[in-house]
């Protein structure tokens, strides 16, 4: 029996790495230009004779060194930049060629989606700043929302109704990769759970403030959770404690119940104190980064295979996104093929 599958195509575009315009808007925080000596030209490229320019190159770098670890060498900050450099080509392409088969994005719908990342903002005047900030007018916003745009109806096009994923297919791959759907020890829990911060500054104090405090503020937390655990010593059910003092406020409506948690989800000293209980068994105090707790073991559920047909949409999924990469990786490929491209970093 054959099924076609159709996963959401934002995930094809990921994949294909053309979209900019949401990182450009999103991304507020005012950073240090890391791009400075690297002499990335104020074109760094030419497709078809239409020039790229480098601000949105700079912009992408910065936000992506932002998040990684460790510190590249000049060699790994180079080739990024030619990545990305690569990725706003391919954007470029795709929209021509859209252009090309006389396909046309609506001002409205562009400016419907101008104002979704507008409204990201609280009032215009922070949004106009923002993009002060990064030296990019409306137009060019604009412009790269009708490129995203144009992208993502052509791309659509190379993918819609030329996948067919098998169910017997779906079936070989779970059993050719079974080691992937093994799930790992789980056990049920309750717990009490006491923060070192008091949680009504949590939302409130920045994070100087409350590590200014954190020896006072942590031992008023201890002297919390020992008083609970004196009480659960002297017969007040676990239930009735965790409801009235428990910190997570999620679990402590349900008398601290954490649902089942596979092993490695929480820090491995709740870990360690759960392996040593037995069901029914509760724990002394027990210290993680984020507080204390304590814990009481209610089942324990084996490592275990997922069913099939647990995992069947999930295989399908990845085996479309699998396919639909490989198509829109050949189409951009012949896009290249015909087109005149200059690099000039």
């Amino acid at each position: 029996m054959q099924k076609r599958v159709f996963v959401g195509l934002s995930i094809i575009l990921v994949c294909a790495a053309v979209l900019f315009t949401s990182a450009v808007i999103a991304e507020e925080s005012h950073q240090n230009d890391l791009t400075a000596g690297m002499n990335i030209p104020e074109t760094v490229a030419q497709v078809n004779g239409v020039k790229m320019n480098s601000k949105f190159v700079k912009f992408e770098f910065n936000r992506i060194m932002k998040y990684l670890k460790g510190s590249p060498d000049d060699k790994q900050k180079h080739d990024l930049v030619r990545e990305i450099i690569d990725k706003e080509v391919i954007r470029e392409l795709v929209f021509q060629k859209g252009k090309e088969h006389k396909k046309q994005v609506p001002a409205q719908t562009v400016n419907e989606e101008y104002e979704k990342l507008k409204s990201g903002y609280r009032t215009a005047d922070e949004f106009y700043q923002a993009l002060n900030h990064r030296g990019i007018s409306e137009a060019e916003i604009k412009k790269s929302i009708e490129t995203d745009i144009m992208a993502r109806q052509l791309l659509e096009e190379q993918v819609a109704g030329k996948i067919k994923i098998r169910d017997e297919e779906v079936q070989k791959f779970y059993d050719t990769h079974k080691e992937r759907f093994l799930r790992p020890e789980a056990f049920r829990a309750k717990h009490i759970f006491i923060s070192i911060y008091p949680m009504e500054l949590i939302k409130t104090a920045t994070t100087a403030e409350l590590d200014a405090k954190k020896d006072e503020y942590q031992a008023k937390a201890e002297s919390r959770i020992q008083g609970i655990y004196t009480e659960l010593q002297n017969g007040v059910t676990f239930e009735k404690l965790a409801e009235k003092h428990s910190d997570d406020q999620v679990s402590a409506k349900k008398g601290g119940d954490l649902d089942f948690i596979y092993k490695g989800v929480f820090h491995p000293n709740f870990d360690e104190a759960v392996a040593k209980l037995t069901p029914g068994q509760t724990s002394g105090v027990v210290r993680t980064p984020l507080g204390f707790h304590i814990i009481k073991l209610i089942e324990t559920k084996p490592s275990e295979y997922a069913p099939f047909e647990e995992m069947k949409g999930a295989i399908q999924s990845h085996m479309f996104t699998e396919v639909a990469k490989g198509l829109i990786g050949e189409y951009i490929s012949e896009l290249k093929q015909n087109a005149k491209i200059e690099i000039y970093f």
